[in-house]
């Protein structure tokens, strides 16, 4: 089993965490550093924001779900409560 922390109370690194950000910092140096990179990132990026957003459909259909509940739940208190006297 390996422990992150040592006895001391020092963390200690994983072998693998530092050549696994060295790879992947240099991956996107590479891919910056070409015409052909950095034109597949705008490519890319043009894309995402030409389509409309997702997350804000599914965040509107929440709202909406959200809402009815809430209203039903009004109903329910109100059923459960009875009429008031006036």
């Amino acid at each position: 089993m390996y422990v992150l922390f040592s006895p001391e109370g020092k963390a200690r690194m994983k072998n693998w965490f530092l050549p696994v950000t060295v790879l992947g910092l240099s991956g996107l140096g590479l891919l910056f550093a070409s015409e052909r990179g950095r034109e597949r990132v705008r490519q890319a990026l043009d894309k995402l924001l030409e389509h409309s957003d997702p997350l804000g459909d599914f965040h509107k259909f929440c709202e909406d779900q959200l809402e009815t509940i809430q209203k039903n739940l009004d109903r329910i208190s109100e059923a459960l409560q009875g009429p008031r006297a006036s």
